[in-house]
């Protein structure tokens, strides 16, 4: 069994959007890239993180208070 490194955010960052992957031949390799300042280059890691993204967003609307046509809030 491996055992996954663990991720630490430093505080003095502020919010990030970051996409986390892991060499398929090794494991403890991490890979961090922060998707809200640069974007992911490699075209499968590229179609994972949108997917994710889109799945993320998605999850967000449907959390939305619903609001009938004309209403002003």
């Amino acid at each position: 069994m491996t055992i996954q490194p663990e991720i630490t955010i430093r505080v003095d960052r502020g919010p990030q959007l970051i996409y986390t992957s892991y060499d398929q031949a090794d494991d403890n390799k991490l890979t961090r890239v922060p998707v809200d300042r640069v974007p992911v280059d490699d075209p499968r890691e590229r179609a994972l993180c949108r997917a994710l993204l889109l799945h993320a967003l998605t999850l967000l609307d449907a959390s939305e208070p619903t609001r009938t046509t004309g209403s002003a809030r």
